[in-house]
């Protein structure tokens, strides 16, 4: 499948990122969480550099993305467990 452009705004800067076009949906949901979540951090923080609140961005979407993989992993490990 054929990959395209597609023009996203993070922080008030826009960027190109390809996606195949199936995909164009989920990249702009994506792209519109990370504004938000930047933005949130940007706001609670003292430091307003962008590098800063990126880095911190990304460390707790990482911590969210970790938590909900051990959460499955317990969810699949007690289901499995109970038809044992």
């Amino acid at each position: 499948m054929s990959r395209e452009g597609v023009k996203v705004l993070i922080m008030d800067r826009q960027f190109t990122v390809a996606c195949k076009k199936n995909e164009q949906d989920d990249l702009l949901d994506a792209a519109a969480h990370l504004d938000k979540q930047l933005r949130a951090v940007q706001a609670q923080s003292k430091v307003v550099g962008l590098e800063h609140c990126a880095v911190i961005t990304a460390l707790n979407l990482s911590n969210e993305l970790l938590l909900t993989a051990r959460v499955e992993r317990a969810v699949s490990r007690n289901q499995s467990d109970e038809t044992a």
